[in-house]
């Protein structure tokens, strides 16, 4: 944990190594054929792959005859569950990019696992030709303290992989501070159970709604094209408002993120 505990300093260093900026990157060949690896994160919201699915169609991107966007996931799973799955996976069909992501907390309470789930999934993704990329999660939303422990995590395994970092974690950070005017909520509660007729919410919130889900996208959609996603028009039903604020925000969350 102590050495988990290094600045997010770490950032600078791994932007350094990467060596691409979004201005670069614009006009770069992306991964068209990407495969989501990860758990509820993931799936909620009918899909992170849909709504980045629809961030490309909105930027003419989507290629119908070649555009292949996936989950494997389910409810609770850390990446050491995977690994199986994701050799099947790959082996069957033609992926360029596997974006991957630990269990919530993962990364920060068992790191010698999620250090060797991502190192043999990474290897994997390799061996069939796909670039492995880290997807960082979001701090639990009474739990900001979260947000610099996954970021040092997740940017310390990337510059140990030589993989790219998609940082979503930090972008919900940044929306939970810059639009607080706007009352905008990145979080579902789960339900615990009902009493007398009304449902009764875990203390823990951590799931995205749909506006998280979708700012989520909009990181992804930036990383991987290398395109800011303002001004699209796809807006996952969210206010017309919201959606450009998340836009931005995504946007500038990379640029601060390869830049710093």
């Amino acid at each position: 944990m102590a050495r988990l505990g290094q600045s997010v300093r770490l950032m600078v260093l791994f932007s350094l190594l990467l060596g691409s900026s979004i201005a670069s990157a614009a006009g770069t060949k992306f991964p068209e054929k990407v495969l989501f690896v990860g758990n509820s994160f993931t799936y909620y919201n009918d899909g992170l792959h849909m709504h980045y699915g629809n961030l490309l169609r909105a930027a003419g991107l989507y290629q119908a005859q070649r555009s292949n966007l996936r989950m494997m996931t389910f409810s609770g799973s850390g990446l050491w569950e995977h690994e199986a799955a994701l050799q099947s996976a790959l082996t069957n069909d033609p992926w360029q990019a596997v974006i991957m992501h630990d269990y919530s907390n993962g990364p920060i309470t068992r790191w010698d696992r999620f250090a060797a789930a991502t190192d043999a999934l990474s290897r994997i993704a390799r061996d069939h030709s796909a670039e492995p990329i880290l997807f960082m999660t979001w701090a639990y939303a009474d739990q900001p303290e979260m947000t610099p422990a996954l970021a040092a995590a997740y940017v310390r395994r990337g510059q140990e992989l030589g993989a790219r970092v998609i940082p979503v974690g930090l972008a919900f950070a940044a929306a939970t501070r810059e639009l607080a005017d706007m009352s905008v909520d990145l979080y579902s509660p789960d339900i615990e159970t009902f009493e007398n007729g009304q449902p009764v919410f875990k203390e823990t919130v951590k799931h995205p709604s749909l506006a998280g889900t979708y700012l989520a996208a909009c990181t992804v959609f930036t990383v991987l094209t290398g395109r800011s996603p303002e001004g699209l028009i796809y807006t996952a039903g969210l206010d017309a408002q919201l959606a450009a604020a998340l836009q931005r925000v995504a946007h500038r969350t990379v640029q601060d993120f390869q830049e710093s």
